[in-house]
């Protein structure tokens, strides 16, 4: 809003939507820098003002643009004084999809590097798409395979966890009750709080004694361990599922010691009452020569365990937590902890170096009932709060979850992950707002980085977890004058039918969209029959084609048109026609058919590069 009356308004010849305005007795020029930017159907324009004031303080009689050089301008005051001023543009950074950077002023490229790449390989954009190009997050059938392309532990354990669980629903172990039927993944929160359960509450705990394997000596000893069937849910999460004779857990030991986590497969040995089996296993990692084991301190800390003594008051306890606190990795000191634990595992299930499962597992054995849901509230509450991952293990693909991926997707910026991890939540989480949010954004992403058919299959991938939805119509030609689209398709669902324009009715004619339906202005002409384009955005018959193509089932002839048909038409000079018409012409010239018009058409696409003989196989 200008107080005083403009008495110069001009627009820049050189530029686009620069527009100049100088007020009467006014010292300043003001410039508008006009863009327009789509919002949806709607086209909003956005204004940045600046001023240039040529001189000082004193008045501008006039200003004038100089026809031929960008952003130049004469402006001369009411003495005669004439100065030629040049309009600077703001330097932009501008980052592009494919990691390069450019510095541009205006028309100008003043710095491009295109060797950002090598120094952007941590960033996580680049991560996801190279993720994207092998197929990150499509593994359907050995869903744990997603977690290999993924390259992070982090991403391994939480599909590894989805594979469980789908492995365990379809074995019937893990059963949902009715009133959940809108989740189809429980974490180990829910079932601990006994809301699988048909009566919708855990029975009480049953406590045992179960005594050391492996300490015949002194009648060994026994510890307490508590039992029901919420806690035995639970373990078959954390992959604790072991039979009583110790097969399983052999199994699953042997594979943690051909992957070289000796120690890990130990505490675990040891955190299961088999003391002798945890012992063997560091022996067999203190001389291990994989590159991963070969830890003379195994041999030492096997040594101490073998000297293990239920006594409360002796030296060899003293000893073990003397040497705990020297200790640097997490479960050789959880396993010390565990030795000399009265009833009370803090130090344990506080040892931040241990796997979430694994501190589950021991919180599901060895907590009493009101100690095991404190523990495992506290612990939700942190994995939600850090944005980690394995914290899903106790939220499962719920509520809590989302929270856990959001918190996850704020700190790392992975939406890919979190897209594809909530394709296998249920049909109502995946209309939550934010997994909208994350899931258009990867969206965009893969469309910057024109990764079409990885788009393509991820638009599958998701839309299969949506029983009775698909995915909208998201492409459609608009008109050149009101803008909105003109396919028969979407201007049916409205009120307003579409103007048809009627010919004879004969087996070769047909009804045919000419003109638009909200306009009414006519339909472009095919710049090389001149004809008005008679096929809305591929919607149409076949009736009036004599090869007709096969539809699959439960589609609709009346729903497609031949490719011959369509619009087909250049992004660089905007001229084009039917397909099969613009084809015939680019097999014999390279050059745009309309007159005048030096575009290359085919050439500009770097993209497709697709030849005339492959377009013809289509026709």
């Amino acid at each position: 809003m200008e107080n005083r009356p403009i008495i110069k308004l001009s627009w820049s010849p050189t530029r686009t939507g620069l527009l100049a305005t100088l007020s009467k007795d006014s010292s300043v020029i003001k410039l508008y820098d006009i863009q327009h930017v789509a919002i949806g159907d709607e086209v909003e324009s956005a204004i940045v003002e600046r001023v240039l004031q040529p001189y000082g303080q004193h008045a501008i009689a006039s200003f004038s643009w100089h026809p031929g050089h960008e952003n130049r301008l004469l402006s001369i005051t009411p003495s005669g004084t004439i100065k030629d001023t040049t309009v600077f543009e703001r330097i932009t950074l501008n980052w592009s999809p494919y990691t390069n950077m450019a510095w541009a002023c205006g028309r100008r490229l003043l710095q491009f590097d295109e060797d950002a790449e090598p120094r952007v390989t941590d960033d996580i954009s680049n991560k996801m798409k190279q993720r994207a190009i092998v197929g990150y997050g499509l593994k359907t059938e050995q869903v744990w395979e997603n977690g290999v392309l993924g390259g992070e532990i982090a991403l391994q354990n939480i599909w590894s966890w989805i594979d469980l669980v789908k492995s365990l629903r379809d074995e019937g172990k893990q059963k949902l009750n009715s009133k959940l039927s809108g989740y189809k993944m429980q974490g180990a929160k829910a079932i601990l709080k006994g809301e699988l359960t048909p009566v919708g509450f855990p029975s009480k705990s049953e406590l045992q004694s179960v005594p050391w394997v492996g300490l015949e000596r002194h009648n060994g000893g026994q510890r307490h361990i508590y039992r029901n069937e919420c806690r035995e849910m639970a373990l078959q999460l954390c992959g604790w599922s072991f039979n009583r004779d110790g097969v399983t857990i052999n199994d699953f030991l042997d594979r943690l010691q051909s992957d070289g986590h000796y120690e890990r497969a130990a505490a675990i040995a040891l955190f299961n009452l088999k003391i002798r089996n945890a012992i063997e296993i560091l022996n067999k990692g203190s001389t291990a020569d994989n590159g991963k084991g070969g830890d003379i301190n195994l041999n030492v800390v096997a040594m101490a365990l073998s000297g293990y003594t239920e006594e409360k008051k002796t030296l060899w306890r003293e000893m073990c937590r003397e040497l705990k606190t020297q200790l640097s990795s997490p479960y050789l000191r959880a396993m010390f902890a565990f030795l000399i634990a009265d009833d009370n595992y803090d130090e344990v299930l506080y040892e931040a170096g241990i796997a979430i499962q694994d501190r589950v597992a021991i919180a599901c054995i060895y907590l009493s009932d009101i100690k095991m849901m404190d523990y495992i509230e506290k612990l939700t509450a942190k994995m939600i709060e850090v944005g980690n991952l394995d914290g899903i293990l106790l939220t499962g693909l719920t509520k809590e979850g989302v929270e856990l991926l959001q918190m996850y997707v704020d700190l790392a910026g992975d939406v890919q992950t979190a897209s594809f991890v909530m394709a296998e939540a249920s049909p109502e989480l995946m209309k939550d707002g934010r997994v909208k949010e994350w899931v258009d954004s990867y969206r965009d992403l893969l469309d910057m980085w024109r990764l079409w058919h990885q788009r393509a299959l991820f638009d599958i991938h998701w839309f299969r977890g949506e029983s009775g939805s698909r995915p909208s119509q998201q492409v459609s030609v608009s008109c050149n004058f009101c803008g909105k689209s003109i396919s028969t398709s979407v201007q049916g669902r409205g009120p307003r039918r579409p103007f048809i324009h009627y010919t004879a009715r004969t087996p070769a004619t047909k009804s045919k969209v000419t003109c638009c339906p909200g306009c009414r202005k006519p339909l472009p002409r095919c710049a090389l029959c001149l004809m008005h384009m008679g096929t809305a955005s591929g919607m149409g018959s076949y009736k009036a084609l004599g090869n007709k193509p096969t539809v699959s089932a439960g589609v609709k002839e009346s729903k497609q048109v031949h490719f011959a048909n369509w619009f087909t038409w250049c992004q660089s000079c905007r001229h084009g026609g039917h397909a099969n018409h613009v084809t015939d012409w680019f097999r014999e010239h390279t050059e745009c058919p309309v007159t005048g018009c030096t575009c290359r058409c085919m050439t500009l696409d770097s993209v497709g590069k697709t030849t005339t003989d492959s377009l013809a196989q289509i026709l």
